[in-house]
């Protein structure tokens, strides 16, 4: 055969095979093309919806901190002042003990609750705006915990911010987005769900040819980091849907406790009140006289000035802060960030108590 013939057969099929591979190329890199894009849709909407959440539940821990600060300074420290005007009252054991003699609230303790209701009055007072995100989900997750901890109430922003800081999970909700930023997943979301942080996808310019099949290769890596980032992002999301439902629950225990802790104090300022206008009607003029004399005031009112309906309403109010207390400190996170499930098994006897007092909010008993 002549060989003009040979090379220009060889040649046409240099140029067929050299056009299936140009075809081939250009299909690789659309489909690494789409398979990009396809990772980078997945990732964005996975990791938008997880930013979402984050929001919200930043949104929502603040509001229970805010609950839980309002609630030390009005209701807790309300009852520790009301109460501390009836002297030797019946104790056992340094505790404050109800009908039955089962302590209540032992001195420690109601030393305690003052302390912590004097440091968040002060946080009040200062302003929630002063303490950013990170801190007030930190009095969410552990109430007064980290109050109590303090060496007075000069450092109670301190210790409320510090809390937030040296929690990996507290810092992320208060530390911003991933795209302003923040701490992101790195910070705090790993304690969520275990989380990796994925890869961004990037995307960019193909080069045809020889390159089609890494670019193909690359795409489809791509893809397989996206599905698992996301999957990543959704564990992430779903353990802060948690958070806020744990936190939900807690806000409407502390929101009805408080409200009925607020009507057993207008009861027991009036039980006082009461009691001690019947120790003044049965002292004598000489007696009374003596001691405004002698202290330059009214007899303080003792445990056995109370009548028994009144010894009830003290009794219950006991109750009621010892288990709105419970409420308040019970922390929702462990020291890592987890979720702590058993941390709702303190609100049903807070409902408990609430079923089992309706007197208190009719008047009922008294007087």
């Amino acid at each position: 055969m002549p060989l003009p013939l040979i090379l220009g057969g060889i040649a046409a099929v240099a140029g067929a095979v050299g056009i299936y591979k140009g075809a081939k190329s250009v299909s690789n890199n659309s489909e690494a093309q789409d398979l990009n894009e396809r990772a980078q849709e997945i990732y964005e909407d996975a990791r938008e919806e997880m930013e979402d959440q984050k929001e919200h539940t930043t949104q929502v821990l603040a509001e229970l901190g805010e609950l839980k600060l309002q609630t030390w300074d009005e209701q807790i420290g309300r009852f520790v002042n009301v109460v501390e005007k009836v002297k030797a009252v019946e104790v056992h054991g340094n505790a404050a003990v109800d009908q039955n003699r089962q302590v209540i609230l032992s001195k420690h303790e109601l030393a305690e609750m003052r302390k912590v209701s004097l440091q968040a009055t002060e946080v009040v007072s200062g302003g929630f705006k002063s303490l950013g995100a990170g801190a007030l989900a930190g009095v969410a997750s552990y109430g007064g915990a980290m109050m109590f901890a303090s060496a007075s109430t000069g450092t109670a922003l301190s210790a409320l911010s510090g809390v937030a800081a040296t929690n990996a999970t507290l810092a992320w909700f208060g530390g911003g987005s991933l795209a302003a930023g923040g701490l992101g997943i790195a910070g705090g979301a790993a304690v969520l769900g275990g989380i990796v942080a994925g890869p961004a996808i990037a995307l960019g310019g193909f080069l045809m040819e020889a390159k089609s099949k890494k670019n193909l290769a690359e795409a489809k890596s791509n893809l397989s980091k996206a599905k698992k980032a996301a999957e990543e992002f959704r564990t992430a999301t779903s353990m802060m849907e948690a958070i806020c439902d744990i936190s939900y629950q807690f806000n409407d225990a502390i929101e009805e406790m408080s409200e009925r802790m607020d009507t057993v104090l207008d009861r027991l300022e009036q039980a006082l009140a009461e009691a001690g206008e019947n120790r003044q009607q049965k002292l004598s003029f000489k007696v009374k006289q003596f001691f405004h004399g002698l202290i330059g005031r009214k007899i303080p009112l003792v445990y056995d000035d109370l009548a028994p309906q009144h010894k009830e309403v003290l009794h219950a109010s006991y109750q009621f802060a010892q288990a709105l207390k419970l409420l308040l400190e019970t922390p929702l996170l462990d020291k890592k960030g987890a979720i702590l499930e058993s941390s709702v098994e303190v609100i049903e006897p807070s409902y408990e108590l609430l079923s089992g007092t309706p007197y208190l909010l009719e008047g009922e008993r008294m007087g």
